[in-house]
């Protein structure tokens, strides 16, 4: 099911562990293990304490599962208990919602809803883990479940709560056997749950999928969507309710952790048909969003065109946009941090780019490609290497940034002609960019300015009072009245009282 990630990453090989010290003989290590066997003899006969007094100390008060799907488990978490007394104690545990409860229990490897006489040496601790799994309940709402894990130590009584927020959702899954789930032709996707794929959710030939402002994408592991080749998709959000792709794990360590799921691909389409994703926000993929003509004999350029207004593509481990022999317009795209490329547009195509920033301060690991690639060449499904024209294609009023010394580049083979041309652009480059084909006009291009981020290590690349990428961009056309925020553009409350459009995604406004 096709594509793959751009490159591969060489394994990385761990060193063998050392050998034991030549001092350390097979006598020795014997002499070790019968120690150790006698001195944990010695624990076994520890005097258990009968003391009223004796508490456990608690390693958490509450155990909060944050949103749970119903009908699907939770993660696993986990707690410990630690007798910090002299003496051993003898604990019974117990889930007080007994087996109806939608929590489990694990107590140190031993599952149930009650034990009985559980021994924890002095100083010693044991583990005790939780995973919940709700009902349906029958609410578009959130609701709230909660039981207690009860610990009685000599009469002495201690208690865990146990809190998940629940939601029921819209599942999407695969058919059985399989990893792949066709979804019903013509889908529309509400608002009122959330939607959470497993495996793979594909549109098939001939069908569109319509999704509503406000849907918030769920999706599991490896999961992706799939517009099959004919196939649409319609996602038309608003500012104040976008489209929201993520991943399925929704405690706050994962807000912005990437690779948590695979991607949307989408390939070649129908004529007349384009897919449309309006105030859209894809983030914490393998791959945002890949675009390719790839399942037609010979991979043409697309007959149909992928229109991206006010589109947020962000921590992608490799790359935010992916494109082969497509035609692209996008106007307020904000593709931001990608392990490779945030956008790399390959093979034949048709651009349109008009105030979009691209802005790569990839932290996770050391990263060696540009924000930027555009190139006329592709790999066939064959492993062919093939080279298509570009065509007639505009990039303006964009930003190009990041935290390598090189952040654009073109690889066009002159063997396939290539017309494009940049007008109004910052970029980040060690790229020669005096080309009076490609940028006309030498008075519009920007190199090397730092375009004035809010706090790109942050992932805010709004624009600050003075940045250098202010009143630099042309009059805006009529789809790009209004910033990624809404905002019009130019805007009435420049800081600086110099009204003419900014660069990029956003327009600086206030101060």
């Amino acid at each position: 099911m096709g594509a793959g990630t751009i490159h591969s990453s060489l394994p990385t090989y761990l060193p063998a562990p050392p050998s034991l010290p030549p001092l350390v003989t097979t006598r020795h290590l014997l002499l070790f293990g019968l120690l150790a066997l006698l001195l944990l003899g010695c624990r076994k006969d520890e005097m258990i304490s009968d003391d009223p007094g004796a508490k456990l100390v608690l390693a958490e008060d509450t155990v909060l599962f944050d949103t749970v799907f119903t009908t699907i488990g939770s993660v696993t978490k986990r707690f410990t208990v630690r007798n910090e007394n002299t003496n051993a104690v003898s604990v019974d545990i117990a889930l007080e919602g007994g087996t109806p409860s939608p929590f489990r229990i694990n107590v140190d490897g031993a599952s149930g809803t009650t034990f009985n006489d559980v021994e924890i040496l002095g100083g010693d601790s044991i583990f005790i883990f939780v995973e919940a799994t709700l009902g349906e309940n029958n609410s578009n709402d959130p609701f709230i479940i909660e039981d207690h894990i009860l610990l009685n130590t000599n009469g002495n009584l201690q208690e865990v709560l146990l809190l998940a927020w629940g939601q029921d959702a819209y599942f999407h899954k695969p058919t059985p056997g399989s990893l792949l789930g066709i979804l019903p032709c013509d889908a529309h996707w509400f608002s009122d749950k959330p939607h959470v794929i497993y495996g793979i959710a594909a549109v098939d030939s001939a069908c569109t999928l319509t999704i509503d402002p406000g849907v918030k994408v769920y999706v599991h592991g490896g999961g992706r969507l799939w517009i099959y080749r004919d196939g649409q998709i319609l996602a038309n959000g608003t500012v104040t309710e976008p489209i929201v792709f993520q991943g399925d794990r929704l405690e706050p360590f994962y807000d912005d952790l990437p690779n948590q799921w695979d991607r949307i691909w989408i390939n070649e389409g129908r004529s007349g048909s384009d897919n449309l994703l309006t105030n859209v926000v894809i983030k914490n993929a393998l791959i945002g969003l890949q675009v390719q003509s790839y399942w037609t004999a010979g991979q043409p350029l697309s007959e149909n065109t992928l229109i991206l207004q006010n589109v947020n593509i962000k921590n992608c481990s490799t790359a935010g946009l992916y494109a082969e022999n497509y035609r692209i317009k996008a106007t307020n795209l904000l593709v931001g941090d990608a392990g490779q490329y945030s956008v790399v547009l390959t093979g034949g195509g048709k651009y349109e780019f008009d105030h979009a920033t691209v802005g790569n301060y990839w932290s996770f690991e050391i990263r060696q490609d540009p924000a930027f690639l555009l190139t006329n060449r592709f790999i066939d499904r064959s492993g062919a290497g093939q080279v298509r024209p570009i065509e007639t294609s505009t990039f303006t009023n964009g930003i190009i940034y990041g935290s390598n010394a090189n952040e654009f580049q073109l690889d066009l083979d002159a063997a396939q002609t290539s017309t494009l041309e940049f007008r109004n652009y910052l970029f980040r480059t060690d790229q020669l960019t005096n080309d009076p084909v490609i940028f006309p006009d030498q008075n519009t291009i920007y190199r090397n300015q730092n375009p004035g981020f809010v706090d790109a290590s942050e992932g805010d690349l709004h624009l600050i009072c003075g940045a250098n990428a202010k009143n630099k961009a042309s009059t805006p056309s009529l789809d790009a009245l209004q910033d990624l925020d809404g905002e019009p553009r130019p805007s009435p409350s420049d800081c600086d009282g110099v009204f003419e459009p900014d660069l990029g995604c956003y327009e600086q406004h206030g101060d």
